[in-house]
C-alpha cells in the first residue's frame, strides 16, 4: 500500500495523512473544509486528500462525527 521508492512524498498517502492530522490537531474542521483546504494548501488533488483520509480511518486514527472531523484518542 505505501511504496518505498519511486514515489513523491508529496502526494503519499502517509505525509498527506500527517499534514491532514497537524490541521486537525491544530482546529477542529469539517470534511468539507479539510478537502477544500488541504487540497489547495498541500496542491494535490482531492482524489489525494479523500485517499488519505480514507488510510486514516482505516487505521483509526480519525473519527467522522455527522461531518467533523476528529482525531481518535489512543
Amino acid at each position: 500500500m505505501i511504496p518505498r521508492s519511486g514515489c513523491d512524498p508529496e502526494i503519499n498517502v502517509v505525509s498527506i495523512g500527517a499534514k491532514i492530522l497537524q490541521k486537525v490537531a491544530e482546529e477542529s474542521l469539517s470534511l468539507d473544509a479539510i478537502l477544500i483546504d488541504c487540497s489547495s494548501e498541500l496542491k494535490v488533488s482531492i482524489d489525494h486528500i479523500i485517499l488519505s483520509l480514507d488510510w486514516l480511518f482505516s487505521i483509526k486514527a480519525i473519527g467522522i462525527n455527522g461531518t467533523e472531523v476528529f482525531i481518535n484518542e489512543a
